[in-house]
């Protein structure tokens, strides 16, 4: 009886030891399995602290059949700014191709400053690389933040004036005025021509006070200081556009209205300034960039430009671009020749300050009816006829906003339009949503 008890003991504890067993294979694939995965991929999962300088550390962990992805990144304050990190992540992980029979890994560290309290200078540095490491890919990517102006810096943000030239003379015979890979240091700051970061040049503060465009107390410029960013619209691509443009200001009074008239429908407009009326009026330019309202070249002194020798044309130029820095901060980028008069070398003039030309589809002819009792009307009748020629979206109409009939008209015709529809642009907005014919 003993014998048979025993013996059923024994059958029923079978059961329990190959649990048991199991359970402690399974430990032990577990184990080695989290070892040898911890120990494979160690290397990347870390970074280097001393280039942590500003922001918190984030890590972004993910594991396939293809990749095995690690990448430590900056998160700051800035909104923003941590918008573009994400988005530069999202795409370096979408521009990489699957590999066949290869698994690869991806990863991501960066150094993160702070300089003068406004710029914040991130490098992200990407590599691939293959699990026997035959094979290592790197893409790097540089930027600096503007905290100010809540975007990245570009090479025209940097440079003012004929900067080309200062550009040549350093050895850069080409360079992309929209370039972000912009390294801002407390002495100079470095442009990078190409992604791999090897080809640069270094541009001093001190040396070229004058060619600098940065707004920094503790930066040599010229710049103003006391600038507040600009209050910037929200464009719908799918409704109408029309960008009304303003020629022969600034006026002491009428520019003022004329700002409020187009910001009573959340919209924006294009003044096209003489320099010699920008000196007068120095805080109405100023404003207009604050407000959000696009300011453009039209020329000094309203000569016909055509007509003048080489160095004359220049300083139209060049004293126009001056008057607005001064006042605001910015250069104009457009440009609209008096009496539209224009010829290869005003073009090549205008080139030479990086300036596009701007004329126009639409003009109302509005200072033939500054006298007129009925001279308001008919310039709405104008403006609004303009903007619907052609296809009735998309086109460029010209006033100005020195004549107290023009700004009259101005306001019932962007009263009619608006309950049409319409959408008040910049032109540079307008040529971003819609393109245009006379951008030049």
């Amino acid at each position: 009886m003993n014998r048979r008890r025993n013996y059923y003991e024994r059958k029923s504890k079978v059961p329990i030891f190959i649990a048991g067993a199991v359970v402690i294979v399974i430990i032990i694939g577990l184990f080695v399995l989290l070892f040898n995965g911890e120990r494979k991929y160690k290397e990347y999962n870390s970074y280097d602290e001393n280039t942590k300088q500003y922001g918190t550390v984030e890590h972004y962990e993910k594991e396939n059949d293809h990749f095995y992805v690690s990448f430590y990144y900056p998160k700051v304050k800035e909104k923003n700014l941590n918008k573009i990190i994400k988005e530069s992540n999202n795409n370096y992980l979408k521009s990489q191709k699957k590999k066949k029979d290869q698994k690869d890994i991806l990863y991501l560290d960066y150094s993160c400053k702070k300089i003068y309290k406004q710029y914040i200078v991130v490098k992200l540095d990407y590599k691939r690389v293959s699990e026997n490491k035959k094979k290592t890919d790197q893409l790097k990517y540089i930027m600096t933040y503007d905290c100010k102006t809540n975007q990245l810096l570009t090479l025209k943000d940097c440079l003012r004036g004929k900067y080309g030239d200062l550009l040549n003379s350093m050895g850069i015979g080409e360079f992309n005025k929209d370039s972000a890979s912009i390294e801002v240091g407390k002495k100079s700051f470095t442009y990078y021509s190409d992604q791999k970061l090897k080809n640069k040049i270094v541009v001093n503060y001190e040396q070229n006070k004058n060619y600098i465009k940065l707004a920094n107390k503790n930066i040599p410029s010229n710049a103003p200081l006391d600038i507040k960013a600009p209050k910037l619209m929200k464009v719908d691509p799918k409704k109408k556009m029309v960008a009304i443009t303003l020629d022969d200001g600034p006026h002491k009074t009428l520019t003022e209205r004329a700002m409020a008239a187009f910001e009573k429908y959340n919209g924006r407009a294009t003044f096209f300034e003489l320099g010699r009326n920008m000196e007068i009026y120095p805080n109405v330019v100023k404003e207009v960039y604050e407000r959000g309202h696009e300011i453009a070249s039209h020329a000094y002194s309203h000569a016909q430009l055509t007509k003048l020798d080489p160095a004359t044309l220049d300083a139209e130029i060049s004293r126009t671009q001056e008057a607005c820095f001064k006042a605001s901060g910015i250069e104009p980028t457009l440009i609209r020749p008096p009496y539209g008069a224009k010829n290869d070398n005003v073009k090549n003039a205008f080139y030479s300050y990086g300036l596009n030309m701007i004329l126009w589809d639409g003009d109302t002819e509005d200072w033939r009816y500054s006298k007129n009792p009925d001279g308001a009307q008919t310039v709405c009748n104008n403006i609004v006829a303009d903007a619907k020629a052609k296809s009735g979206d998309g086109n460029i109409v010209l006033i100005h906003d020195i004549h107290e009939n023009s700004i009259a008209g101005l306001e019932m015709a962007l009263d009619q339009l608006s309950k049409e529809g319409y959408q008040f642009v910049t032109v540079s907005d307008l040529i971003k949503y819609k393109g245009h014919s006379e951008y030049r």
